[in-house]
């Protein structure tokens, strides 16, 4: 059985902005201007991203779809936030008879982090269409999402960063 060592040693996975660790596997070979990026952008990235109890996913947002594919360990719960305040959660795993999927596609603009179910860690694949830019990319701050959402202050607290 690998261990989280083993996927982040192996893999060289390394220390993701939102948290967890990751690596970069593959884009499309060629680029095109995507409208809601409002510049070029592969068709599609892919990255592998690990997440263990000490480090989530934080709530953060794309403004285009992004693919998760469970592969190994825990189950990894996506928590989700539309921009109407709806909140919905999604467990990835291999239980399927218990509700758990082997894949989810998280919309476009919709708030978003993920948590492994449990302790232990979580591997899972994300692809990003069109391709992943860091220009599409918000990363929350709690107070930010309290001031937003209030009625959402558990899930919010757990799944951002405190501000120094």
């Amino acid at each position: 059985m690998n261990t989280k060592e083993d996927y982040i040693n192996k893999l060289g996975l390394e220390p993701h902005a939102e948290g967890g660790w990751f690596k970069d596997i593959s884009h499309s070979p060629d680029k095109y201007f995507a409208p809601e990026s409002d510049g070029e952008r592969y068709r599609y990235t892919s990255i592998i991203f690990l997440l263990d109890s000490s480090s989530p996913s934080h709530l953060h947002k794309l403004n285009h779809d992004e693919i998760w594919f469970y592969h190994d360990g825990q189950p990894v719960i996506i928590h989700c936030i539309s921009e109407s305040g709806k909140y919905w959660t999604v467990k990835l795993g291999k239980d399927i008879k218990n509700g758990e999927v082997l894949q989810y596609s998280v919309p476009q603009n919709t708030i978003f982090g993920a948590e492994i179910a449990g302790s232990g860690f979580g591997v899972v694949s994300c692809v990003v269409a069109p391709g992943f830019d860091y220009h599409d990319f918000i990363l929350f701050t709690r107070s930010e999402l309290l001031e937003q959402y209030p009625q959402l202050s558990a899930v919010i607290t757990k799944m951002t960063v405190a501000e120094k």
